[in-house]
């Protein structure tokens, strides 16, 4: 992978080629419309673009940050436009707000709140297109206005997500060797006058690579790394900058706290996870969504964009509150002492192991369950037709194979069990680390692992073995 970044066509050809990619998908969302939400709910699979962008894109960035980090971001189109913006832009200082990381937040709660909870821009490919066509629009905005990559690194709610989920990596970026970067005269990796060179510019996220405590922040672009290559050569050790192997969970196990705008992330992403983990069963789906529907019936509300806000609420801000804050509460009733504060941004990363767990399940259920479609998504890209033969019955989907049901059965529930493990273990270093007590009653904070990860295993265990019973 270093030898890679050192060339200069890598990762830029991979960005333009992804760039290329989202054209085509954004056209064929386009010319694909429909207000018939029922109609939507199949069309979503058998328009190519839509089904690329959900149901692959998607969940395979989900999969590939826990291992991999935010290798995502090395190819994102999205980078290469705001990096080209502010090439020629005003280079202007971002804002305190910015810097907060509230931005990044709201952005990620507008998304899922507006955009696919109320306008169901996940299901209309037409919408899908208009809110691609927004992010693009946004990320050159941004990169005219400010300096830097400041979209990457203080609006993009995809590389918030995925730098939570970095933590979990067993690699990230760093250096060979920190006494050469204190030896450095040119400091080219953090630079300001090589910033804004279409190659081998410093970093773009203001991240100095000896000294980065948060490499969950890194895009992985590797542009330091061909500065450190490029200027002052023939010191030896240089380029210092480069991919490194780590030990597993090191990030997490850092125990390093969330900001509180990361933590709101964190919490309304913990929710979301359960809705879409619980809705695949229509027994929990039914559970879950009684309690949005008797508010609605209780408040009268019955309308698309109020019906769909408040279940958002409910289920994205309410329903994890309620799991992230009832440990902390029986703590507090026994007697234990630790401020609120500490709590939700120091414990809050417990919550991560398992809603990378989650996730990763829910991904290997959407692109697993959306297989049969591709017999018909080559030769109608549109989908319309499809659909309509879905609908009146003139086409039938061919199952995938039951081995695929069956691997996804056994490794959903070891992969939760392994990741509330992993979350205890992050839990107990917390307990020593913060909690000033050595009674029993710090034992209730192990409830974040047990009552989170504990209801996502055992509807999974329910779920599955009920269908190959069936």
């Amino acid at each position: 992978m270093n030898k890679l970044f050192r060339l200069a066509w890598f990762p830029l050809a991979f960005q333009i080629l992804s760039l290329a990619v989202f054209v085509l998908l954004i056209i064929g969302g386009l010319l694909a419309d429909t207000s018939d939400m029922a109609f939507a709910k199949i069309l979503r699979n058998t328009n190519l673009a839509n089904l690329m962008v959900w149901s692959y894109w998607w969940p395979l960035i989900i999969l590939a940050s826990p291992l991999l980090g935010r290798i995502w971001c090395m190819v994102c189109p999205v980078e290469l436009v705001t990096s080209l913006a502010a090439m020629i832009g005003l280079k202007r200082k971002p804002p305190a707000i910015l810097y907060s990381g509230w931005v990044m937040t709201g952005f990620y709660v507008l998304i899922l709140f507006v955009g696919i909870h109320t306008l169901s821009i996940h299901r209309v490919p037409y919408r899908m297109a208009v809110y691609m066509l927004v992010l693009f629009a946004t990320a050159m905005v941004t990169g005219l206005l400010y300096s830097r990559n400041a979209f990457c690194a203080h609006v993009c709610p995809v590389g918030h997500l995925l730098g939570l989920y970095a933590r979990l990596a067993p690699f990230g970026w760093g250096v060979h060797d920190k006494a050469l970067c204190k030896t450095c005269d040119d400091k080219s990796c953090i630079a300001k006058q090589t910033a804004y060179d279409f190659q081998s510019r410093s970093c773009g996220v203001g991240l100095a690579p000896s000294v980065m405590h948060d490499r969950s922040a890194c895009i992985l672009c590797g542009h330091c790394l061909k500065a450190c290559d490029r200027y002052d050569p023939g010191v030896t050790g240089r380029p210092n900058p480069g991919w490194f192997r780590r030990p597993w969970f090191k990030d997490l196990l850092d125990l390093k706290p969330m900001t509180p705008a990361q933590a709101a992330f964190c919490l309304v992403v913990s929710g979301f996870v359960v809705y879409e983990i619980f809705t695949e069963w229509s027994v929990t789906k039914e559970l879950l969504m009684w309690g949005p529907t008797q508010a609605a019936l209780a408040l009268g509300l019955s309308g698309l964009w109020s019906f769909g806000l408040l279940k958002s609420v409910m289920l994205f801000v309410l329903l994890p509150t309620v799991f992230w804050m009832l440990p902390y509460g029986l703590f507090r009733l026994a007697g234990g002492r630790l401020p609120v504060d500490d709590y939700l941004l120091r414990f809050g990363v417990a919550f991560i192991p398992v809603m990378a767990a989650a996730h990763i399940v829910k991904s290997l259920l959407k692109m697993t369950s959306r297989l049969p479609y591709w017999e018909y998504v080559v030769t109608d890209p549109l989908g319309i037709e499809t659909t309509r033969g879905l609908i009146d019955k003139t086409l039938q989907l061919t199952p995938p194979p039951t081995w695929i049901g069956t691997a996804i059965t056994i490794i959903a529930p070891v992969l939760m069990i392994a990741a509330i493990i992993l979350s205890i273990r992050v839990t107990r270093r917390l307990i020593t680390a913060h909690v000033p007590t050595t009674s029993g009653r710090a034992v209730l904070l192990q409830l974040i692992p047990i009552l989170y990860g504990g209801a996502f295993t055992v509807m999974l265990i329910v779920w599955r073995f009920r269908l190959i019973a069936a």
